[in-house]
């Protein structure tokens, strides 16, 4: 009896073992696939977080700020999500930006002004949420994990809302730089005085000139009564 209980023992504490290593390699049997779109997904969020904040900072348009602190706001709420999943999945995420974005966020540092804007509008704006659209599209799609999907699918609205809106902001300040350019045309032009100036100086110059056989000329013979020739 006492030999059964020892080598029960024995064989408990391996089994035992094995039955924990199985757990921990079912909690963390996450597709490669579906850990990097993690990761991808909580690098886009970061990345946003990091731009906006730029744009705080730098820029001096009303609307521009506006728009960054939505992106503040809305990617600070999406990256909590990712970090959500991915603690659920024993998935690691990057604590930064990767060099792509890093490089981003130094390009626009070192810019200012309206140049800035259209900078920030374009690169963290139009461009960034496009591939953000194409990340979560691609993984509600591919993806074999039913959270990671879920997250996917419940990110999508937000980045196209966000999509939507810097379209039309940037589109808008396009449209207001090319009126004021226009008006700024307008207002130095000399319309359509020019011509006739200019017909005038002809004129005159024709008047003034010492071609006798002009007919405009006083001096001409044929139309000057004092200088014509007797008959």
């Amino acid at each position: 009896m006492n030999k059964a209980r020892m080598w029960k023992s024995y064989l408990g504490v391996p089994l035992l073992a094995v039955l924990m290593g199985m757990g921990s390699a079912y909690a963390q049997s996450l597709a490669k696939a579906d850990e990097k779109a993690l990761k991808d997904m909580a690098i886009a969020n970061m990345a946003e977080v990091e731009t906006a904040k730029i744009a705080l900072q730098k820029s001096q348009n009303a609307e521009v700020k506006a728009f960054a602190q939505q992106m503040v706001d809305d990617h600070t709420k999406g990256l909590d999500e990712v970090k959500a999943v991915a603690q659920a999945k024993n998935v690691t995420l990057p604590s930064e930006p990767d060099a792509k974005h890093k490089a981003m966020a130094k390009k626009l540092q070192a810019m200012s002004g309206e140049k800035f804007d259209k900078a920030y509008l374009d690169m963290a704006g139009v461009k960034s949420h496009k591939e953000a659209h194409a990340l979560v599209v691609k993984t509600q799609s591919n993806a074999k994990d039913a959270d990671v999907k879920g997250l996917a699918a419940k990110l999508q609205p937000t980045i196209d809302q966000h999509m939507g809106h810097v379209q039309q902001l940037a589109s808008s300040m396009k449209d207001m730089k090319t009126g004021t350019a226009m008006g700024a045309s307008g207002s130095g032009s000399t319309g359509g005085s020019a011509m006739p100036k200019s017909k005038d100086k002809v004129g005159t110059q024709q008047q003034s000139s010492g071609n006798t056989d002009n007919p405009a000329n006083p001096a001409n013979p044929t139309t000057n009564p004092a200088t014509a020739p007797a008959k």
